[in-house]
Order: C-alpha cells, then sequence, then structure tokens
C-alpha cells in the first residue's frame, strides 16, 4: 500500500479509537489513556473463536499485567462488551493465571520474564500486547512503539493465526509495520 492511502486510513481510525474509550478524558488524551483506547480498539479487529468462550454469556477477560497506574483508566470499559461478551478487567500476577485472559497487555512487567509470559499463554487464543521493543522478536502479537512523537503498533500475525485469532485487514493496514 502506498504512503498516502495507508495515512487517510490511520487518520479515518484514530478518531474512532478516541472516541470509544475516552469518555471523560480531557482534550489531549495521555499516552496511557491512548494505550487504553488501542486495546478496547483492537477487540474491534480481531475475531476469537467461538471455542475462547466457555459459555455463550461467559466475559472477555481482558488481563492487564504491570503498570498499576493503567488500572482505573480500563474501568470504563467494563461498561463494553466484544463479541457479545461483557468485559471484565483482570490483573493476573503470575504467568500460569494469564491462560485465562482473551487479551493480555503486559504494561512494564519488571519482575516478569516476557518470555515465560508468552510461553504461558503460547497457543491459546490470547491477543498479547507490550510496550518491550523485544516483544514481537519474542513471539509477541502486538507491539506499542513510538515513531515520529506519535503512539503506534507493530503486528505479528503468525504468532495470532497459531492461537486461533483472526487479525482483520484493516488493523495490519494501519499497523506500522505487519509480518
Amino acid at each position: 500500500m502506498n504512503r498516502l492511502p495507508r495515512i487517510v486510513l490511520l487518520w479515518s481510525f484514530l478518531p474512532m479509537l478516541l472516541g470509544s474509550a475516552s469518555d471523560g478524558w480531557g482534550d489531549a488524551p495521555s499516552e496511557s489513556q491512548v494505550k487504553v483506547a488501542y486495546l478496547y480498539q483492537f477487540t474491534k479487529f480481531v475475531t476469537w473463536p467461538e471455542s475462547a468462550f466457555p459459555h455463550a454469556q461467559s466475559p472477555f477477560q481482558l488481563c492487564l499485567l504491570g503498570d498499576a497506574s493503567l488500572q482505573p483508566l480500563l474501568a470504563p470499559l467494563r461498561k463494553k462488551s466484544v463479541q457479545g461478551h461483557p468485559i471484565d478487567i483482570l490483573f493476573p500476577d503470575e504467568a500460569g493465571k494469564a491462560t485465562q485472559c482473551h487479551l493480555l497487555y503486559i504494561a512494564q512487567a519488571e519482575g516478569q520474564p516476557i518470555p515465560e509470559l508468552l510461553e504461558a499463554v503460547r497457543d491459546n487464543p490470547v491477543l498479547t500486547i507490550a510496550d518491550d521493543p523485544d516483544f514481537n522478536a519474542l513471539g509477541g502479537m502486538i507491539r506499542f512503539l513510538r515513531f515520529k512523537e506519535h503512539l503506534r503498533f507493530a503486528i505479528r500475525t503468525e504468532p495470532a493465526r497459531r492461537a486461533g485469532l483472526t487479525i482483520h485487514a484493516t488493523l495490519l493496514e494501519v499497523s506500522h509495520e505487519n509480518r
């Protein structure tokens, strides 16, 4: 895709991104607020297999590991749903508990080795997201990155495919890079 259509697509994506999760935020959202908005918006462009939910009423488990300052920003997401499943926010304290997540955001997980976390959820329908510069190389799916003073993201499709997740083309087109 050449650069101009990609930029137009990105700009059309951003109002939707910031509009849905930013209710009550000021005019200039913080980087943490933008990350939370991205987390929710990612769920609109990823499909989880039906087998990821034990029952039709089962909640969508959005998990945060690390950076406790994000917890209050996640609270409004409890009013939303993913694929018809109400969102529940969890804070697993160890790698083994991450298997109950549908989305796992590893935010500055000091003391939690990322390879161990990724191995714990490997081949499970868990969308993994982190800030770590080596995250995608370690087998993570979506990595936040800064590009020209803007928060962007890079996607690795193979780990998602292996986990039974489908990442929609629209999300791939607005990512900084995907492979």
